[in-house]
């Protein structure tokens, strides 16, 4: 069945290519590309044609899912970009080392794994970059992601009615959630912050925060407040407007209501669940993973870090938990994470290519601050670093729903950056053409120059 799916998501690129061809059409590409990241579990968007499931890495196999169909697609349909894509060299080279260390990996299949989805990434990267030049792209991304943050929210209230402490809705997790949340409600926000009419940036921030509070999570309520706070007070100072005026107004009186509902979540996990056992645990993970540092600078393969961890018995000596949940999981930092399974010189170049497209989209945001395309930036620039900042307490980086959705909004804002900066340059030839001509002199019938 696995192959039949395979050869349909192959013959569709085609016919998916001849539609992203046509500028009407792009939006729905967008809008599906936010949607899908948190649906490809629950509705099997994807298909293994190499798979190794009972492998305790964070890769489970060779996976080509729709959103790869998607982005294959629009890149075949729309014409290239005039200029190379800035920093992609940082990416490629960031795959290519992933890609090495499956030279020394414990299982070279499972570290050539994690690389092809890496391969994938930058395809959704450079697609979504074209679509950036898209009017309505943005917008459309947007409203995918907010209408999948309402099945979220579906399911998040029915697991924390049934009981569920921390509900993970259709990601399992509830740090993944609100990590994904926030990467969604933070751009919501810059919608309604432009004054954009549609039901996503009004629906979007408030159906983040509610899920924000149902994760009981102290990662996702800080960084997604910090994130929405920084925005709006940014933003504000830029231009203030009656919508921000009224929204100040809505942030003050949610954050009224639900501070007492996040204050009794917190605490209920409090009592449930020892948070100073827990951050030890989190310093054990730290511990081990350092160790492995010193002794393999160069990694010890991507995809590998838990059984090296245990084999090696760096687990045991850092004081992990015994527990299989505990043994069986991944040091809970990203970074950390890619420098102990691709190296120090990986983890450098990762981060300078994400780094580097979260600069440039915030600097061509305060750049272009007057034009309204300059809150989509100012959007997408503080998702990306709250993203960031929060990956330093979760692994989640390695894991494909995260990468989609980090990797669209930063090809977005990479194109969006572009595209504002070729309409200014575009803006000022035109006003310097015309200026020539008013100071040229004018000449008469036949041909003579006019005093004037």
């Amino acid at each position: 069945m696995k192959w039949v799916f395979l050869l349909l998501l192959l013959g569709l690129c085609p016919a998916l290519a001849s539609s992203a061809r046509k500028a009407r059409y792009q939006p729905a590409f967008a809008f599906a590309m936010g949607f899908a990241p948190f649906l490809l579990s629950l509705w099997h968007l994807y298909v293994a044609p190499v798979s190794f499931p009972y492998w305790p890495g964070h890769t489970k196999g060779i996976e080509v899912s729709v959103i790869d169909a998607l982005a294959v697609a629009i890149l075949i349909g729309t014409p290239r970009r005039k200029k190379r894509a800035p920093l992609i060299w940082l990416f490629i080279s960031y795959t290519v080392l992933t890609a090495l260390s499956a030279a020394w990996a414990i299982d070279k299949l499972a570290a050539l794994g994690y690389a092809a989805q890496l391969v994938r990434m930058l395809l959704v990267f450079l697609a979504a970059r074209r679509l950036a030049a898209n009017p309505h792209a943005y917008k459309a991304a947007v409203a995918g992601g907010v209408a999948a943050l309402c099945v979220e929210l579906f399911y998040a209230v029915q697991q924390h009615l049934e009981g569920v402490l921390q509900p993970g809705g259709t990601l399992g997790a509830q740090n993944l959630l609100g990590l994904m949340t926030n990467l969604v409600g933070i751009p919501a926000l810059s919608l309604l912050l432009a004054n954009v009419r549609g039901w996503q940036s009004k629906v979007g921030p408030p159906v983040a925060l509610a899920i924000d509070v149902l994760t009981a999570s102290r990662a996702t309520l800080g960084f997604g407040a910090a994130g929405m706070g920084a925005l709006l007070l940014i933003s504000s100072k830029w231009r203030w407007t009656a919508r921000k005026a009224m929204v100040f107004g809505l942030a003050g009186v949610a954050a009224l209501a639900l501070t007492p509902v996040a204050i009794t979540t917190i605490g209920k996990r409090v009592n449930s669940n020892n948070v100073e056992s827990s951050n030890a645990e989190r310093e054990a993970f730290k511990q081990a993973a350092w160790m492995i540092i010193k002794d393999y600078p160069a990694g010890v393969g991507a995809n590998c870090y838990v059984v090296i961890s245990n084999i090696g018995n760096y687990a045991s000596r850092a004081g992990v938990n015994s527990m299989s949940g505990s043994r069986a999981t991944n040091v809970h930092d990203s970074y950390l994470l890619v420098t102990a399974e691709t190296g120090m010189i990986s983890a450098i170049v990762l981060v300078l290519f994400i780094g580097g497209g979260v600069l440039k989209i915030i600097r061509t945001a305060f750049q272009y601050r007057k034009d309204k395309r300059g809150d989509y930036l100012l959007g997408i620039g503080m998702s990306l670093l709250t993203a960031g900042l929060h990956l330093k307490f979760e692994w989640a980086f390695v894991m494909s729903p995260v990468q989609y959705l980090m990797f669209l909004f930063l090809g977005l804002g990479v194109g969006l950056s572009e595209q504002v900066g070729a309409d200014a340059e575009a803006e000022r030839r035109a006003k310097r053409a015309a200026q020539r001509e008013a100071d040229e002199p004018a000449d008469d019938a036949a041909g003579r120059p006019v005093a004037i």
